[in-house]
């Protein structure tokens, strides 16, 4: 299994940055492995358990969906996704805290992803991709929060 804990401070409200990381939909914005995002029918109609996002992720030079489901949503400090397909499985717990400084915010994102079956004799190198990958989404989105908090 694949892992990445990373924890970064954005000069924005834990509310504003909990906003933005429980609605997946924002994900095509700073997540540069997704071209786009949509959430599905059937849910709450926005954030909340239930809530499921299909995201297309690029990867090889192919698109594949992936849908994201919300299972844990507890605003304004703890949202978690998860996704499973035939041949990988993954969770994202995205934990949000007061920064040390007034209006700033603590965001800490702890991500699994494993392949399935067969494939899980190749999570090994699948680790080493899955880090910077990672790493380049949590990347965005500090970006991104970072952006709004000079708005």
């Amino acid at each position: 299994m694949a892992r990445i804990i990373e924890t970064f401070t954005a000069p924005v409200p834990p509310a504003t940055a909990f906003a933005l990381v429980a609605d997946f939909t924002t994900t095509a914005s700073w997540d540069p492995l997704i071209s786009a995002a949509r959430r599905l029918p059937g849910g709450p109609g926005g954030p909340g358990v239930g809530d499921r996002v299909e995201v297309d992720l690029a990867m090889g030079g192919r698109t594949i969906p992936a849908v994201y489901e919300t299972t844990l949503h507890e605003p304004p400090s703890r949202v978690v996704l998860e996704t499973r397909g035939s041949w990988f499985r993954g969770r994202d717990d995205i934990r949000v805290a007061a920064g040390a400084t007034p209006g700033t915010s603590e965001v800490t994102w702890d991500a699994t992803f494993a392949l399935r079956g067969p494939l899980a004799l190749l999570d090994p190198v699948l680790a080493r991709g899955f880090r910077t990958v990672a790493a380049r989404a949590v990347e965005g989105l500090r970006a991104e929060l970072a952006a709004r908090g000079d708005a």
